[in-house]
C-alpha cells in the first residue's frame, strides 16, 4: 500500500488504515513503513463493534475484527465491500484500481 499511495495521490484519493492497535504501536507501524497515509486507531474497539465485523468464535479473544477493506466514494458511501477474514476475500492492487475506476467514473463522468 505505501507504493499505491503515490497511484492514489496523483487522482487525488485517499488511503485510511483503521488499527485495533493503540495509537503509540499505530504510529510506530506507519513510521516503520513510510507510509504518509492515515492511520486510525480503533484500540478501544467501538467501530468494529458497530460495523459488526467482530469474530467472537473464540471466547479467550473477544472481540478481535476481521480483516475488511472498503472502498467509498466522497459522500463517503460504500461502493465494495472486501471480507478479508479469508486470504482470497483480501483485494488486490488491480481490484483498488478497478474500484477507484469506476468511483471515477461515477462522481466525475467528465
Amino acid at each position: 500500500m505505501t507504493e499505491f499511495q503515490r497511484e492514489l495521490d496523483v487522482n487525488y484519493c485517499h488511503l485510511a488504515v483503521i488499527s485495533t492497535d493503540p495509537p503509540e504501536v499505530a504510529a510506530a507501524f506507519r513510521a516503520g513503513l513510510g507510509a504518509t497515509f492515515t492511520f486510525l486507531s480503533d484500540h478501544e474497539r467501538r467501530a468494529v463493534t458497530e460495523l459488526q465485523i467482530v469474530d467472537e468464535t473464540d471466547p479467550r479473544h473477544p472481540r478481535i475484527a476481521y480483516p475488511y477493506s472498503f472502498s467509498v466514494g466522497p459522500d463517503l458511501a460504500i461502493h465494495r465491500v472486501y471480507d478479508g477474514g479469508w486470504f482470497v476475500g483480501r483485494p488486490t492492487l488491480e481490484e483498488l484500481r478497478q474500484d477507484l475506476r469506476a468511483l471515477m467514473l461515477r462522481y466525475h463522468p467528465d
